[in-house]
């Protein structure tokens, strides 16, 4: 067995129960750090979730209240007198719910999900309590965040102080290297979901949508290819599973086409009803406008179904390696009424080739890759000590 060790883990989201769509990533990474005899606390602000439950809240996970919880922090209008104190009683709230852990408990290190606002609160921590602090960079943090005048430069200050660096994607990792002049090591963010249905031979004719509902995540793009798609397969349907700020516009949009009949926005679905939906679906279509390896990709992989994707981040890597799908210049809507034709010939051989990306994507690299870290660590306090001890 494994030594034991305790992580302190910050971080931006952390899901209520099994059906909560924000971050899900990061319960399965606790567990499976706990599995490697990584002993976990977390620390989460609260939010609002559509999730009734409380299932994954249990003891180790410390919520700090900072608001109602109707907005995620990265939703807030930044230069407005309320947002401020609202920002500035988030840090406050958090850090001070991490000290308090820090000053019951020992830990090897502090691992801060996304560079901010979580990894800004790591790094104060570090420099107060002296524990060596690690960012997960997790795709919103640097393609967004890090773009902004002051909040960029905040990012790049953490990731340079950071003891070790790591990312969710290839290319992020590229990003935050140029970001921080050093090192960063890609670590897959993976969602591991229950299957029941085994795919069909013959799949429902349709393509599914999961995500955010946002125009930077391409669902109008989706909606005037499938426009054009339609008109040659009107029997294929298409299903958005997920809310977001454009949903309202998308529902108007549909009924405009006059594609009520064939398209359909969800909003929240339980996860056993998209994972029927993505299982019974000729392909997922993932089609951002920019980011890493969105979590809908690696659950494509686990349902076994292809995927067609703009050519962002790391997914274009992922389809042409494993030749799980079709890949598409983002934005372009010709192009990607193109691939969905495309993929009606080739989503068997394609659904076959799924399997073999979920041994990159394992949850148990990314905690390996910690597992590493921490011992690192404690073999820099035990020369240390032998160094003092000598002298």
């Amino acid at each position: 067995m494994q030594s034991k060790k305790r992580l302190l883990i910050i971080t931006n989201r952390y899901p209520a129960g099994p059906d909560d769509v924000a971050s899900p990533f990061v319960h399965d990474f606790r567990k499976a750090l706990e599995a490697d005899n990584i002993q976990t606390d977390v620390v989460t602000p609260y939010y609002q979730s559509q999730y009734g439950g409380k299932d994954y809240i249990d003891d180790a996970v410390h919520v700090f209240r900072w608001s109602d919880g109707s907005r995620v922090i990265s939703q807030l209008p930044l230069y407005h007198p309320a947002s401020i104190l609202k920002i500035k009683r988030y840090f406050q709230r958090g850090y001070e719910t991490a000290a308090k852990l820090l000053n019951r408990n020992k830990y090897d290190g502090i691992l801060a999900l996304w560079a901010a606002p979580s990894g800004y609160i790591a790094e104060r921590l570090s420099e107060k309590y002296d524990i060596p602090f690690a960012v997960w960079a997790l795709g919103s943090d640097i393609n967004s965040w890090a773009q902004l005048p002051i909040v960029g430069k905040i990012i790049v200050k953490v990731l340079k102080n950071s003891h070790r660096l790591y990312a969710d994607g290839y290319e992020l990792a590229v990003k935050v290297k140029a970001l921080a002049g050093k090192e960063c090591q890609f670590i897959p963010s993976y969602h591991a979901i229950e299957i029941d249905a085994v795919r069909p031979e013959i799949p429902a004719k349709g393509f599914v949508c999961v995500g955010r509902v946002e125009k930077s995540k391409g669902v109008f793009d989706l909606l005037e290819a499938f426009r054009i798609f339609v008109k040659r397969h009107s029997d294929y349907r298409l299903d958005y599973i997920g809310t977001g700020r454009a949903e309202t516009q998308l529902k108007k949009m549909i009924e405009e086409y006059h594609l009520s009949n064939s398209v359909a926005s969800h909003g929240y679905l339980p996860r056993c009803e998209i994972n029927e939906l993505l299982v019974n679906s000729t392909a997922a279509v993932i089609p951002s406008h920019a980011d890493s390896l969105p979590l809908t990709f690696g659950e494509a992989m686990q349902a076994g179904v292809p995927v067609i994707c703009s050519d962002v981040g790391d997914m274009p890597y992922f389809v042409d390696r494993y030749k799980a799908g079709y890949h598409y210049p983002a934005g372009d809507v010709g192009a990607l009424a193109e691939k969905m034709e495309e993929i009606l010939a080739g989503a068997a051989q394609c659904a076959a080739n799924c399997q073999a990306a979920l041994s990159e994507l394992d949850i148990c690299n990314s905690v390996m890759a910690i597992r590493g870290w921490l011992e690192t660590i404690a073999q820099a306090i035990e020369t240390k000590e032998c160094s003092h001890a000598d002298a």
